[in-house]
């Protein structure tokens, strides 16, 4: 709700001067070009082309070394999944094992409850 009382309470008056003078700007911008303040200045100079080629190359084995420790960290994260998919249908086994003792158990004392109820 606090977005709603920024919107309402907006300047839209001067939005809208603002908006109408955008063309304006863009054909003096297109006319004149750039002014000269708004050009940026470089203070670093520019590197010759073998510093470039050596951070080129410098990058791609980074690259490369990242690639592989990506697949190494992948072929060991596939691991751990298939061995917590094993924990997991084990630890299904032993629900099901003991959900069938449950059941059994519950028969019986039903069936001792209605032997002694009978007798």
């Amino acid at each position: 709700m606090a977005w709603w009382g920024v919107i309402k309470h907006a300047p839209w008056g001067e939005i809208a001067k603002a908006a109408s003078r955008v063309p304006d700007f863009v054909r003096e911008f297109r006319k004149n070009g750039p002014a000269e303040t708004e050009q940026p200045t470089t203070s670093t100079p520019v590197p010759d082309a073998e510093q470039l080629k050596a951070e080129i190359d410098r990058l791609k084995s980074n690259l490369e070394r990242l690639r592989g420790i990506c697949e190494s960290q992948a072929q060991a994260m596939d691991a751990q999944a298939k061995a917590l998919a094993e924990g997991f249908r084990m630890m299904a086994a032993r629900i099901r094992a003991l959900t069938a003792i449950a059941v059994l158990a519950f028969a019986i004392s039903i069936g001792a409850i209605i032997y002694i109820a009978v007798r």
